[in-house]
């Protein structure tokens, strides 16, 4: 992390500047965001994951859950803020109220195959107090037999290249670069165009929707996390952990994207359906028909 502009703060301070933050969304980038999603107003899930840990939550309105990690223990209260990738995954965020460091979990929700993928995330590594960590955990949703499959973190986006506008005036190029680092082009600064690397995992929810997650070590240290629609070229996500300007975020944002490279994958995602050959044929050599 680039330690001469972002300075290090105890876990002290760190703490002192959450319970400083009375607006859990301190952020910004709502213009392309989509309304929030409210269909699991009313609703109870049980989230068993491959670790052993089994959550369950109820969500008593469109911003409220309770949530508890045993059936018979008390459950906690928590603002959230969910929003949807498709017509069958659903995206939702809050932090840990009282955890020191804070926490905060990212969930995706995929109902047609009730399966299920958290962010365990929270403020401070082994390397820095205010760079964000993380465990993914794969499960799903208790409701039958057990699905047999899972998410899985894979490496079709790879080679690829995609500027997504999160406002008229705001625009990020992201390449991902490689298996666990990308980069992007933040088009928005003096630098005109400072390109800044970070660590990341891809996950791939379905044949079309994938979690781009990032770690801005290079900058403040936030976390930042998206789920893609690749059909459409819309994402939906949140930034989680201590600013640039040293106040904490967690807030939601949209974006709609375009494609701007293919540059080394040869594991494309199918993003149209259809089964095109890799790599091209030659000219003469056949047919995509």
């Amino acid at each position: 992390m680039a330690k001469s502009i972002y300075p290090e703060f105890t876990a002290e301070e760190i703490d002192a500047i959450v319970k400083e933050s009375t607006e859990y969304n301190t952020g910004g980038l709502a213009a392309m965001r989509p309304p929030f999603y409210e269909g699991l107003a009313g609703k109870s899930l049980t989230l068993r994951y491959d670790n052993g840990v089994t959550l369950y939550y109820e969500f008593e309105d469109a911003h409220t859950l309770r949530w508890k990690n045993s059936e018979a223990g008390s459950s906690h209260a928590e603002y959230y803020e969910a929003l949807t990738a498709d017509d069958n995954v659903i995206f939702f965020v809050h932090t840990v109220a009282g955890t020191s460091p804070r926490q905060a979990r990212m969930t995706v929700l995929e109902t047609d195959t009730r399966l299920v993928t958290t962010f365990f995330a929270k403020i401070g590594n082994e390397i820095s107090t205010r760079e964000v960590d993380r465990d993914i955990v794969f499960g799903y949703i208790e409701g039958g037999e057990a699905p047999e499959v899972r998410h899985s973190l894979t490496t079709e986006l790879v080679g690829r290249s995609i500027v997504w506008t999160y406002s008229p005036s705001f625009s990020i190029q992201h390449i991902y670069a490689s298996k666990w680092y990308s980069a992007f082009v933040d088009f928005n600064t003096f630098y005109g165009g400072m390109l800044l690397s970070s660590p990341c995992n891809y996950v791939k929810i379905n044949d079309h929707v994938y979690i781009y997650s990032w770690v801005e070590t290079e900058g403040a240290g936030i976390q930042g996390f998206a789920l893609m629609n690749l059909f459409d070229m819309h994402d939906v996500g949140c930034f989680f952990g201590i600013n640039g300007s040293g106040r904490f975020e967690c807030y939601t944002f949209g974006a709609i994207g375009e494609y701007v490279g293919q540059l080394t994958n040869l594991d494309i995602p199918n993003d149209q359906g259809i089964d095109y050959p890799w790599p091209p044929m030659p000219i003469g050599e056949g047919s995509r028909e």
